[in-house]
């Protein structure tokens, strides 16, 4: 676990105990997006009030970096708030088995410390537990293919339910999400399968705008050493080193590791989580999500408008496509989309 998620996990705890203190340090748990919010005005004031509108002296070049900062600007603000106010991927109700079937599932678990660890398991309990699984998958009729790593279907003693491929619990949201990245403590909220794009367009733009800025202001530190007006211009010049600091560290970290970070990431098919704890897929251990590069950026940013965080994704979160790598091995799952009007899972599975 984490840093931020035991401080997570505290908070929510607490506000368990003590609602209305608690709501107030769940408001605190914002202190980071509120900075960037901070951050990045301020550094568009000083911008637009300083370096254009006071060292930039063409009107035409003035113009220019007005139009393409607000437009960064804009465009990063957008991402942000598509990315805060999309509704968290969580698992669908289909995925929760009879109350019988949980019973059942837990009867035959340990349980130790107020939580049942699987790890301790017996492999005739382990048996017994894949049995009722898979007795769950036909009863909520679903089909998954990832397994934990001793190949037992993957179900959330917490949340109660199945987990779809690439779902993960949440320790710092206390809930299950799908296609789960991280839960990010700079926006103070989960990636996953429904933001991931607008997050990384936040991030992208965002980078993009800081480095901007970086480069354009170079002009006014030049004209201010040769103009030489030291006590008029000394609180510009003082803005203006401040924010050119703090923008050349923030648009080193966090934003130009993250950038690089999840492009290696996309490159994979992978998410944050799975390059720590690899996905396990059932009748191919070496199998992947990786399905070539530019296939693996399309799941992300979908068709034609990725630059834009609009909805454009052509996946649900739920059912992925699966290289396997075996060649001996003739089980495989098969996707296969059904009507939206029918009563039918949206996937199956089939062996050849």
């Amino acid at each position: 676990m984490s840093w931020y998620s035991k401080i997570y996990v505290a908070v929510r705890e607490y506000r368990g105990k003590h609602r209305n203190i608690g709501w107030i340090l769940t408001r605190c748990l914002n202190i980071l997006l509120v900075t960037q919010l901070i951050f990045l005005w301020m550094t568009l004031y000083v911008y637009i009030k300083v370096t254009i509108g006071y060292y930039v002296q063409s009107h035409v070049q003035a113009t220019i970096y007005l139009i393409i900062s607000s437009f960064l600007f804009v465009m990063s603000m957008w991402s942000l708030a598509k990315t805060l106010f999309t509704k968290v991927g969580r698992v669908p109700e289909k995925y929760r088995p009879s109350k019988e079937l949980e019973d059942r599932l837990k009867a035959v678990t340990p349980y130790e410390n107020n939580r049942y660890v699987v790890e301790k398991s017996t492999p005739v309990q382990l048996k017994q537990q894949n049995i009722i699984l898979e007795e769950m998958c036909t009863f909520c009729k679903v089909v998954v293919a990832e397994c934990d790593q001793v190949g037992r279907l993957k179900y959330c003693y917490e949340c109660g339910h199945i987990k779809p491929d690439r779902t993960r619990h949440c320790s710092s949201c206390g809930k299950c999400c799908i296609k789960y990245d991280h839960h990010c403590p700079w926006i103070n909220m989960c990636v996953t399968h429904a933001n991931y794009k607008y997050f990384l367009l936040y991030i992208i733009y965002t980078s993009i705008l800081v480095y901007w800025y970086l480069l354009t202001s170079l002009e006014g530190a030049v004209r201010y050493f040769i103009i030489q007006k030291w006590k008029e211009d000394l609180w510009k010049i003082l803005y203006y080193l401040f924010s050119f600091i703090a923008g050349g560290v923030f648009g080193y970290y966090p934003l130009g590791e993250l950038i690089i970070f999840h492009y290696q990431l996309i490159s994979l098919n992978e998410t944050t989580v799975e390059q720590t704890k690899p996905a396990v897929l059932r009748f191919d251990n070496a199998a992947d999500y990786n399905m070539g590069k530019w296939n693996n950026f399309r799941a992300v940013f979908g068709w034609g408008v990725w630059m834009w965080p609009i909805e454009s994704n052509e996946q649900d979160g739920l059912h992925f496509d699966i290289r396997y790598v075996s060649t001996q091995q003739r089980n495989r799952f098969v996707r296969i989309e059904e009507e939206q009007s029918s009563s039918a899972p949206s996937a199956d599975s089939s062996t050849h």
